[in-house]
């Protein structure tokens, strides 16, 4: 009995745990180089549906600030730049896009050039490159990236379609 009892919490126990941690591969370290893998179309094209205001990714890269991995999208709209951040595990040599991860925006308004602000190996804030000042010159925005990851799977569905 007590055998049924244990093996019926352990299966039950790990349904659970793999269920709340839903991720997927987007790149990895090869040969100390970092690269996105096939998936980058899809990436960009999660970006933009998730601004969903016309916003065009420009570059798109996996980059270390402090101790902590971020995909990178350097975008434009009306003219203006804008960066986006998603934050990614490294596990192993590859980096995993998590459901739970953070999207994290950065819009100039009175600034050429806004930077994220990191602190505690977190982005918390926007700055303006040119006053060296965190202020309402750029817009930050931090949220769930549950819409972004939700984008990612259509696109990736979308582009096996076309395939």
């Amino acid at each position: 009995m007590l055998k049924q009892i244990l093996f019926t919490l352990l299966f039950s126990f790990s349904i659970l745990a793999k269920a709340q941690n839903v991720s997927v591969e987007i790149g990895q370290i090869n040969n100390g180089t970092i690269e996105i893998n096939n998936s980058q179309n899809a990436l960009i094209k999660a970006f933009e549906w998730t601004f969903r205001d016309g916003t065009k990714v420009t570059e798109l890269k996996i980059e270390q600030l402090s101790n902590t991995y971020f995909l990178i999208a350097t975008c434009a709209y009306q003219g203006k730049k804008r960066m986006a951040a998603v934050n990614l595990d490294l596990v192993g040599l590859r980096f995993m896009l998590n459901e739970d991860a953070y999207f994290k925006m950065c819009s100039a308004v009175a600034c050429e050039n806004c930077r994220f602000f990191m602190e505690n190996n977190k982005i918390i804030a926007c700055k303006c490159e040119e006053t060296g000042t965190i202020s309402n010159h750029c817009h930050y925005r931090s949220s769930t990236a549950i819409t972004f990851y939700a984008n990612f799977q259509r696109a990736i569905k979308m582009g096996e379609k076309e395939d």
